[in-house]
């Protein structure tokens, strides 16, 4: 019985000097890893000497300064034209919003024409082929806002004219008072006339051809302007 327990007893000793052990080893690799650490920083030394400078004479940092960039904005060109801009160009207004003038008569002057660059050299035409066209000067109405020139050349106008000559008037006329010349009267060939009036209608021949010319369009306004039309 008294060995039994004095080798309890022993295993015990054993187990709890083991235990003693490890904690001892612990503490000692704790203080050691602490020391290498404080080692590792600098102290100064008694002989290096340690400048303090006070906070209201340390130097203050450079500090930068941004300027924000300013756009020069040139309040002269009023509605400057930009594609996504809600403000359109005048040339592009409807016509409900513009004011466009006459063709400019050039009265057969080419040269005018040509220097000008637009305008209307001859007048008339019974199809489209012989009628002329041309551009013509429209100007943006007031209050309207748009970019760009507010005057401008826009359309393709047709180069036709109307003084108040119909053609149904002139036919009477020809057929009934052809023979005193009343329809070249009519039409302003003043010379001509008054040679169908003396001749009374050249013996009815001068009467008959301008009866046909009338018909067929060979007889018009010595404006060169074209028949009234009926609404």
């Amino acid at each position: 019985m008294m060995a039994v327990i004095s080798v309890s007893y022993i295993l015990f000793c054993g187990q709890f000097l083991l235990l003693l052990t490890v904690i001892l080893l612990q503490r000692l690799e704790g203080i050691h890893s602490q020391n290498s650490s404080t080692a590792e920083i600098p102290t100064p030394s008694a002989n290096q000497g340690v400048t303090i400078i006070p906070f209201s004479e340390q130097p203050e940092p450079d500090i930068v300064k941004y300027e924000i960039p300013v756009e020069n904005v040139n309040y002269t060109e009023a509605y400057e034209y930009k594609p996504p801009s809600p403000v359109v160009l005048c040339s592009y207004l409807p016509e409900e919003f513009i004011y466009c003038q006459d063709p400019v008569d050039h009265a057969g002057n080419h040269s005018a024409f040509v220097e000008m660059g637009h305008g209307c050299v001859g007048w008339g035409g019974q199809t489209q082929k012989e009628v002329n066209h041309t551009p013509v000067i429209c100007t943006a109405l007031d209050d309207i806002e748009c970019a760009g020139p507010r005057e401008f050349l826009r359309g393709n106008v047709p180069c036709i004219k109307y003084t108040g000559h119909y053609f149904i008037t002139t036919l009477l006329y020809s057929f009934f008072l052809g023979c005193f010349g009343v329809d070249r009267f009519c039409l302003g060939h003043t010379g001509t006339a008054v040679g169908k009036l003396l001749t009374l209608g050249g013996l009815g021949i001068w009467w008959f051809v301008d009866l046909i010319l009338l018909i067929t369009g060979g007889l018009m306004p010595s404006d060169y302007s074209n028949w009234c039309t009926y609404y």
